[in-house]
Order: structure tokens, then C-alpha cells, then sequence
């Protein structure tokens, strides 16, 4: 449901900071992984790869439409909430292969949970 938001609330606060860590590490763990040795699994390199930078682009997107206290925010922070969810599951399967990945995983979950809960959308 949406909701006109006039000022920026506590769970936004949160969800702003959870955004910007998540997207930042994100763009690293991108980046990073970019050149690596595959370790014989390419696909989950590469798809591991463009859902980092589609979680990175989505989550910059969100702070910048909490910031403006945008109308759309939440339909927006619902969708970046699916595609965490979906960034940290691929993360986690190629983590034994890259190092930051864990950690890239653990913060795609904990902004999840943030934009889910700025949204009014917990699950």
C-alpha cells in the first residue's frame, strides 16, 4: 500500500544506509570478481557478476528515491528487496570460490530486510 511520505521516517533512515552499504559492496564485489579465474564454473562467475551490478544500480536507485522522498519509493524498495534476495543467493553458491562474496551476501540480506521493511512489505 502506498503511502505519502512527507519526512523522512526512522525505517527509511535505515533502509538509505542499508542501500548505500549494499550497493557499495556490491560494486566492489563486482569489480573484483572481473578477470578472475573462474575456477571452472564461468556461469556462476558471470551470473554472479551482473547480479552484483544489477543489486548495485537498483539499491543506488532506491537511495536516491528515499532521499527525494520519492511517491514510488516503496514499489521501488520492494523490487530491490527480490533482487538482493536474489544477489545473495548466487553470491553464497560461489563464495568458496570468492572471499567477498560472503560478506557481499550477508549485506545483500540485511538490505532485503530493510527495504522489505520500509516498505511495509516484511516477509
Amino acid at each position: 500500500m502506498h503511502h505519502e511520505h512527507h519526512e523522512m521516517t526512522t525505517q527509511m533512515r535505515q533502509c538509505l544506509e542499508a542501500c548505500t552499504a549494499c550497493a557499495e559492496i556490491c560494486d566492489r564485489c563486482a569489480d573484483d570478481m572481473i578477470g578472475m579465474d573462474a575456477h571452472g564454473d564461468k556461469e556462476l562467475q558471470r551470473l554472479c557478476i551482473r547480479l552484483c551490478q544489477d543489486c548495485a544500480d537498483i539499491c543506488a536507485l532506491s537511495t536516491r528515491w528515499m532521499s527525494r522522498l520519492s511517491p514510488s519509493a516503496e514499489q521501488l524498495c520492494r523490487t530491490c528487496a527480490e533482487l538482493c534476495d536474489r544477489c545473495a543467493e548466487v553470491c553464497e553458491r560461489h563464495a568458496p570460490h570468492h572471499p567477498l562474496c560472503g560478506d557481499c551476501a550477508a549485506e545483500c540480506r540485511r538490505c532485503a530486510a530493510a527495504c522489505r521493511e520500509m516498505a511495509g512489505a516484511a516477509a
